[in-house]
C-alpha cells in the first residue's frame, strides 16, 4: 500500500453515508479485511440482518432496555419527535431527522444514531490502521451494505485501487447494470446475492426484479472477474426451492456458491428501529441442515 504522505488524486469533497466500518473480517474475501458498510438499499427483505442500512439517511436507534424514561431527550429534540409514553421514550420517525441531539442528552446511551457522513480521506484513515494485516494475509477492503450501488462507490473504489488495496464488493443486483459496468475496472472480487429464481416470489418478498438480476449475472460471468454467488437460505421463502436456485446459478456458469443459513441476529436492530421483525418465531438454522447440498461448487458459509 502507498504511504499516506504520497500524493494521490483522492476526491475529498464526496460524502458517503456509512453505517459502520468493521475491522478484522475473515468471511468477506481473502485474508484479513476491513468491511465498509454503506447505508441505503432498494430492497427490504423481511429477514434482513441489517435493517438500519435500508434508508440512505442517518436514523435513530432506541434501546428500550436502557431507557429510564427520564425525558432529557424530549427537552432537546428540535423537531419534537420524542415523547415519554408509559415510562419509555417513543420516537415519531416521520418527524425525526437523525440530528443526534438526543444521543448527547441521553445519560444511559439508549439513543444512538446509525449512519455517519464520511469523506474518502476519512474512510482511508480507518482502513490504513490495518495495512500490516492486509499485507501479511493477502487481505484487503470489502464494500458492503445495504446495497453499495444505492450510493456511487466508484470514487472510493478508485481511491482504494490507487492505494494498492485488493477490493471486493457485496451486492444484490437491484440497480441499473450501467452502475456495475462503471465500477468493474476497480473491483477484484464480486459477491452477488441470488435469493430466488421464481420471479413472482422474488418480487413479492424482496421487491427485486429477476430479469435485472439475471442480466447482472450474465455480465459478471462474461467479465472474467472472480465471482462468488451467495444464497441466503430462508425457511418459508426459498429453503424448499434451494436445489432449483442452485441449478439456475450453475446453468449461468458459476462454480462458486455459498449457502448462508438463516439467523435471527438482526432482531435487536429491528426493535431499535421500532419495526416488527417478521421472523420473530423462526429459529436459527443449523449448518448441518444444508450438508446434503455441499458439493464441489457449493460451500456452507458463515455470517
Amino acid at each position: 500500500m502507498r504511504q499516506e504522505s504520497e500524493k494521490t488524486s483522492v476526491q475529498d469533497d464526496i460524502l458517503y453515508t456509512i453505517t459502520s466500518i468493521q475491522r478484522f473480517a475473515t468471511h468477506d474475501g481473502p485474508g484479513i479485511r476491513t468491511v465498509v458498510f454503506f447505508k441505503g438499499c432498494p430492497l427490504h427483505c423481511p429477514w434482513c440482518a441489517n435493517p438500519e442500512t435500508w434508508q440512505k439517511e442517518p436514523e435513530l436507534f432506541h434501546d428500550d432496555s436502557l431507557c429510564t424514561g427520564c425525558g432529557r431527550c424530549v427537552l432537546v429534540c428540535p423537531k419534537r419527535a420524542v415523547a415519554v409514553i408509559d415510562g419509555k421514550a417513543r420516537v415519531n420517525r416521520r418527524i425525526c431527522d437523525g440530528c443526534a441531539k438526543c444521543t448527547d442528552a441521553c445519560l444511559n446511551k439508549a439513543m444512538e444514531v446509525t449512519g455517519k457522513r464520511m469523506t474518502i480521506p476519512e474512510i482511508l484513515v480507518e482502513i490504513r490502521k490495518d495495512d500490516e494485516y492486509y499485507q501479511a494475509s493477502g487481505g484487503g477492503i470489502t464494500l458492503s451494505g445495504g446495497e453499495i450501488f444505492a450510493q456511487d462507490p466508484v470514487p472510493l473504489l478508485k481511491a482504494l485501487k490507487e492505494q494498492g488495496y485488493h477490493t471486493a464488493v457485496e451486492t444484490e443486483g437491484a440497480y441499473g447494470l450501467e452502475k456495475l459496468e462503471q465500477a468493474m475496472p476497480w473491483i477484484d472480487l464480486v459477491y452477488h446475492d441470488v435469493k430466488h429464481c421464481d420471479p413472482a416470489k422474488l418480487k413479492k418478498f424482496t421487491g427485486a426484479d429477476f430479469a435485472e438480476i439475471t442480466d447482472h449475472l450474465r455480465y459478471l460471468k462474461d467479465s472474467g472477474k472472480p465471482v462468488i454467488i451467495r444464497i441466503p437460505v430462508i425457511p418459508g421463502f426459498n429453503l424448499d426451492e434451494l436445489e432449483d436456485i442452485r441449478m439456475y446459478v450453475k446453468e449461468l456458469g458459476f462454480d462458486r456458491i455459498q449457502l448462508l443459513p438463516f439467523h435471527p441476529m438482526g432482531k435487536g436492530k429491528w426493535q431499535k428501529l421500532d419495526r416488527q421483525y417478521p421472523y420473530e418465531q423462526t429459529p436459527m438454522m443449523d449448518k448441518t441442515q444444508l450438508e446434503s447440498f455441499r458439493d464441489e461448487a457449493t460451500e456452507i458459509g458463515g455470517h
